[in-house]
């Protein structure tokens, strides 16, 4: 196949995914009605065909954390509900890697550079244009 041929099969089948998933969430939305989930945790379910339906709640939580800091001021560290994160400046570091060599073979030993999935977009041309 060349590469019209493949782009134009690209689009059908991301189109027929597109389908697919929006009809799987539609039968997620019924099943959790059929079969209420926890809030939190996970449950199972043996249907009288044999199959078995594990479903996940969870919650996500979200925080002010400059009011929860100052809510908690007076609380002991270890039952203060925050956590500092640390974690590598990706945008720095490939200006480093870019722009100053000399830097990067300094830190080089420390970080682990792996390509990532390269994403893929079809566009269909506009029509009647």
């Amino acid at each position: 196949m060349n590469a019209e041929q493949l782009a134009n099969e690209w689009i059908r089948a991301k189109a027929e995914e597109n389908k697919a998933i929006a009809h799987r969430l539609d039968i997620e939305q019924l099943i959790l009605k059929a079969l209420p989930a926890k809030e939190e945790g996970t449950s199972s379910t043996l249907l009288t065909n044999g199959f078995k339906v594990r479903m996940t709640g969870k919650l996500t939580y979200k925080a002010d954390v400059d009011r929860l800091l100052a809510l908690t001021a007076s609380w002991p560290a270890e039952a203060k509900p925050v956590k500092t994160k640390v974690e590598a400046d990706e945008s720095l570091l490939k200006q480093i890697r870019t722009d100053r060599p000399d830097l990067w073979r300094q830190i080089a030993p420390a970080i682990s550079v792996k390509p990532a999935k390269t994403y893929i977009v079809v566009e269909e041309p506009a029509h009647g244009i």
